[in-house]
């Protein structure tokens, strides 16, 4: 696992190869949809009854009758469990699965509800490689300075002066 310092110095290539690693996952599950999103990154905003409401990711799949039926709800267990996996409502023959690494980067795919033979064995192998690609998650006092960032609508928040994405997408080509 980089570290958060050796991210902000990382040299241009490293999106890139999270990009290849996150096409090689897709094609290696057949899977429809596979993103990577910046939980640190985003920004919360306090819902109608006082908890802050899982952000939805799933939105930038542009697919909005596929997902899960409670997104909150499906992004909370996620974020507890750390790896989730549950039939997509729209009725059709895929899976969505969803894997927090180091505790920030959601990693969801859409992908055939059978998965192809070593179908597991590729997600276990691209965890790890993409683990070793990502920063951790922010620090108590990053997380803080962040905090007082937003609480002052500092535009330029001080958590991530690289500019490191705040997702990857790939979809299948049609």
């Amino acid at each position: 696992m980089q570290s958060r310092k050796a991210w902000r110095n990382r040299n241009a290539g490293d999106g890139q190869a999270v990009l290849g690693l996150l096409e090689a996952l897709r094609q290696g599950l057949g899977a429809e949809l596979a993103g990577l999103f910046d939980d640190d990154r985003a920004a919360l905003e306090e819902g109608t009854d006082g908890r802050a409401p899982g952000l939805n990711f799933w939105g930038s799949f542009g697919q909005q009758d596929c997902g899960p039926a409670d997104w909150e709800a499906w992004y909370r267990a996620l974020r507890t469990e750390g790896s989730l996996s549950t039939a997509c409502r729209c009725g059709q023959t895929h899976r969505l699965f969803g894997f927090m690494l180091h505790q920030r980067w959601a990693l969801l795919i859409v992908a055939p509800a059978l998965l192809p033979a070593g179908g597991a064995a590729v997600m276990a192998s691209s965890l790890r490689a993409l683990a070793d690609k990502l920063p951790p998650a922010m620090t108590p006092d990053e997380r803080h300075q962040l905090e007082l960032a937003r609480a002052y609508d500092d535009p330029q928040p001080p958590h991530d002066p690289a500019g490191a994405p705040v997702w990857w997408i790939r979809r299948r080509p049609t």
